[in-house]
This record gives structure tokens, sequence and C-alpha cells, in this order.
């Protein structure tokens, strides 16, 4: 599969639902009790649902920062666990204080901090697991070494984790002619870009007005896609991919650490490479999991689901 029919998939799965009360109701196989409602945080109110019953089990975003793309998941592992998904602050139903300041130079930080509010607002006994997806994934590392007292595991799938790395000169270099690009002709152009960075093994030649490939951002789909992509952009692309990372530290807390790639992401790919390095580095094997860089999404989403499960009974 592609990164644009990837990337697509990543913005297509934010819908227009948003509900600001508290409810209870059947999934689809009519098995699992939701929830959703809101979590009033420090600068935010942060949009949840949750799903089953068991040992909580907390999905971190990625770029669109939707809490949709994990509901088929959600719903599959709901026999087993409390699954808990959510849009992270700025991002479609978790609105930003209209009064209250950001501290956007401590974003990643904040970040990790919403996850531990909302995991000690919902976790009744035990300790939770979290499992963060690319922008998330760098969340995930910070919930890592700070919070490791509320999260015993903490999954990280494919990080675009680029300062680590031994070329990380040229890809902050390629990170930043995304964001130029951005700010120069839009979107569209962009994540051809970013594709080029993300995908090596793409032979993608040709940036089309508004499409490559097929692959077109169109607002019409979701109230929610403009506003996440523009967030992104300005809050993410840059801050998160080219945080710098202290391996010396992650170490500290690598017992509670798992790394996972997709079954079908480019070995080449940075966020392939980043997890191994961290492999290598800490003796820890890389688990692999279902489809590419969004494969809980799509035809392998039971399949990822399945693969995640059998990750998580090895930490029991």
């Amino acid at each position: 599969m592609s990164v644009f029919r990837l990337i697509f998939y990543l913005f297509l799965f934010i819908v227009t639902s948003s509900s600001s009360l508290s409810l209870t109701s059947l999934t689809s196989t009519g098995a699992a009790i939701s929830t959703t409602g809101y979590l009033i945080v420090p600068g935010a109110s942060l949009y949840y649902e949750t799903y089953g019953a068991g040992p909580l089990l907390l999905f971190v975003s990625g770029a669109n920062g939707d809490a949709d793309i994990w509901r088929p998941v959600a719903k599959i592992l709901a026999s087993n666990y409390r699954v808990a998904i959510y849009d992270r602050r700025g991002f479609s139903r978790s609105y930003l204080s209209a009064t209250g300041l950001q501290n956007y130079t401590q974003r990643l930080q904040t970040d990790a901090a919403d996850a531990n509010h909302l995991a000690k607002h919902l976790q009744f006994n035990g300790t939770a697991t979290v499992l963060g997806t690319s922008s998330g994934a760098i969340v995930a590392l910070e919930i890592l070494q700070t919070y490791s007292s509320t999260f015993k595991t903490v999954i990280v799938h494919e990080p675009p984790a680029l300062t680590i790395l031994p070329d990380a000169a040229n890809l902050t270099a390629q990170q930043k002619s995304i964001y130029t690009t951005y700010r120069a002709v839009g979107i569209p152009a962009a994540m051809y870009v970013f594709a080029q960075t993300y995908d090596p093994a793409s032979n993608t030649t040709r940036i089309g007005t508004g499409s490559v490939d097929g692959f077109t951002i169109d607002s019409r789909q979701g109230n929610f896609i403009s506003g996440n992509l523009q967030y992104w952009f300005e809050r993410e692309l840059l801050q998160y991919p080219l945080q710098g990372l202290n391996l010396t530290n992650i170490r500290v807390y690598s017992k509670n650490l798992v790394l996972a790639v997709g079954k079908d992401t480019t070995p080449e790919s940075p966020q392939y490479r980043a997890n191994t390095l961290m492999a290598s580095t800490f003796g820890l094997a890389v688990d692999m999991l279902a489809g590419g860089h969004v494969g809980y999404i799509g035809d392998t989403r039971v399949e990822f689901a399945a693969d995640l499960a059998g990750v998580l009974a090895k930490r029991e």
C-alpha cells in the first residue's frame, strides 16, 4: 500500500460527531460497554471514549490527533481490556481553553501530561498500558520517562525520532523542507515531500495540484480535517520529529518499553530505523504488527488487533 493511500486513510477517518455529554451504549458486537465524555485538564477539554472492561489500554494518535481512527481496533480488544481513545488537545473535539494560555514550548510535555491525566481519570486498579503511533509515539517516549508509575507498558509504534539516527542532519533538512513547502505552496505538495522522506521506496515522481497519485486532502470529507492538518503542520511537524531524545535516559525505563513496527513498513524508513536502533541499543526485540504505518485502519485492522493482543499477552 502506497504511503499516499496510508495518509489518505489517516485523515479520512476524522468524522464530525461531537458530544459534551457522558453516555453508555453497546458496541456493534453487543459485547462491550462504551462511554464518551470530556475531561477538563489545564488549558483544554479532552474528548474521550472507552470500550470494554479490564486493564486500561490507552491509544495515542499520530498526526491527525483524532480518536476515531482507533475505534474499530478498540471494539475488537474490548473483550479483554478497557480501551480508551481520545482526541489530543487542539485536535477535533478536544478544545483548547478560550481564556487559558498554551505553553507551546512545552507542548510535548503537555501532551504526555494529558495522557497521564486521562489514564488516572479512567484507571481504578493497577497500572495502564499506552500505545502511541507516529507523532503519538514521540508522546509515548515522553510518557515512558515521566509517568512510569502510571504506565507499566509503553508501546512505541513507528516513531519519527529523526534526531537519534546517524543521518539526522539530512533528515532534519528534509523535515524542514516539508514545512517550507507547506508554507510556500500548500499542504498537498508538502505531503508529497513528506512521503519522499518517510517512504524512501516510493517511486512517485509527480506532484499534482491538490492531488498526488490520486490522494487528495479534501476538507469536505470531514469538519475537522482542515483544522487538524493546519494544527499538525504548525505545532508538530517540526517539533516532534526533531525533538532531542536522550537514549541514556530512555534506557533507565527500557524495561517498560515495547518497540513495534508495521510488517509492511519499508525497513529503510526513518520511523522503522528509529525503533531498530533503540532495540539494538537497549537489547530489546522489535515486535511486528500487521500492516504498515497505519495498520490499525483498513483491511489489516483485525490482524493488527490480534498481533497487539499477542504483544500484550507477553507482558502480563
